[in-house]
């Protein structure tokens, strides 16, 4: 829907008969923004403070990123122009109405990106009110002193990341999301930085090289092995080596290593497995559990931090999973999400299903 009051504010003159075209062309949009209301295509329930979440991180992301395509433009590449210096010290996002009304946030892989994002700050806040955050430090900070130099400096570079996110007001228990490009996959990354780029040529009226070299250098730049994410996951693959798998538990890793070593573990990604702590039940994380084998206890125990409406499993529920088909499950999830799509849509078309 077009922000009017951001249009008005472009243009003071922007009179009712453009008001009322742009009415009309989102207008069309009314049926398909209601039927996603009445028959959302996911048994996932998006709270108030997930949009809120998402959307704030969104923002704060394409601030960020326009911040430093300026910044980079000015210090890198000499370029002075006033509007395009005041977009880099702002700290009010200049592209992000431009952007959003345009659609060009709106694509699967961006938004299946914010909504993990979003969760995992969710699960971050489940797990402190189960233990303090001061406990949860400490349970990467015993891996400082480790024997192994390669165990402490993944420890110590994880530290640093999670400070890093901590000081973006991304922190686990922050209840803030993560909006730091660092953390960004490439891919997002990269789908976000152009159309950045073209929005604040459209804010400034510059269409000089400077912005897109600025654009270019940015990419070039990014190191995803700096992420939270990374990081954790090669503290995993050597925590692994050493450490009983009996010990696995957000108390005991904190929630990033946690998710970590059971993506290792599984074979599923980290954010799927952020995926299925939204789920109803959270029952596909109850059958990677049991594909990969975990204690009753330790699993009832892990379900109890990370669920977050109150329910509750059973050892009954739990050790009835056959394990062998918990295993076939999670080795089918675990294939190329690309494949897994198309197979589910061939199969929904093949059998007279519809998407829509």
């Amino acid at each position: 829907m077009v922000n009017r009051e951001f249009l008005l504010h472009q243009n003071p003159g922007f009179g009712l008969v453009q008001q009322a075209a742009v009415i009309g062309a989102s207008s069309a949009h009314i049926s398909t923004d209601f039927a996603a209301a009445l028959f959302p295509k996911s048994n996932i329930i998006l709270s108030d403070r997930i949009l809120s979440n998402g959307r704030q991180y969104l923002q704060a992301i394409i601030r960020q990123i326009e911040t430093e395509i300026c910044v980079i433009a000015a210090k890198d590449f000499g370029l002075s122009h006033d509007l395009i210096m005041e977009i880099g010290n702002s700290d009010r996002g200049h592209s992000y109405p431009l952007l959003q009304n345009a659609g060009l946030l709106e694509t699967k892989m961006l938004l299946e990106h914010i909504f993990t994002g979003a969760q995992r700050v969710e699960l971050g806040a489940r797990l402190l009110r189960k233990i303090s955050q001061t406990d949860l430090e400490s349970a990467l900070i015993r891996h400082l002193d480790n024997e192994d130099r390669a165990i402490a400096d993944a420890a110590m570079a994880l530290l640093v990341a999670q400070s890093r996110d901590i000081s973006a007001g991304a922190g686990s228990g922050s209840g803030a999301i993560n909006a730091h490009i660092d953390n960004l996959p490439a891919e997002i990354l990269f789908s976000l930085v152009w159309p950045t780029v073209a929005a604040v040529q459209k804010l400034s009226t510059y269409e000089g090289p400077e912005l897109t070299k600025a654009a270019e250098k940015l990419l070039g730049r990014h190191d995803e092995g700096a992420g939270t994410q990374s990081r954790a996951q090669r503290l995993a693959q050597l925590v692994d080596q050493l450490t009983d798998s009996q010990n696995l538990h957000p108390h005991h890793d904190g929630l990033d290593l946690f998710l970590a070593r059971l993506a290792k573990r599984s074979g599923l990604s980290v954010d799927q497995l952020i995926l299925f702590t939204a789920e109803p039940n959270m029952t596909r994380l109850v059958l990677t559990m049991r594909a990969v084998n975990l204690p009753d206890q330790q699993a009832l125990s892990i379900f109890a931090v990370l669920e977050g409406g109150g329910k509750l499993l059973t050892v009954a529920s739990y050790n009835e999973i056959d394990r062998s088909q918990a295993a076939a499950l999670v080795k089918k999830w675990s294939s190329n999400t690309l494949y897994q799509d198309a197979q589910y849509q061939l199969n929904a078309h093949y059998t007279g299903l519809s998407e829509e």
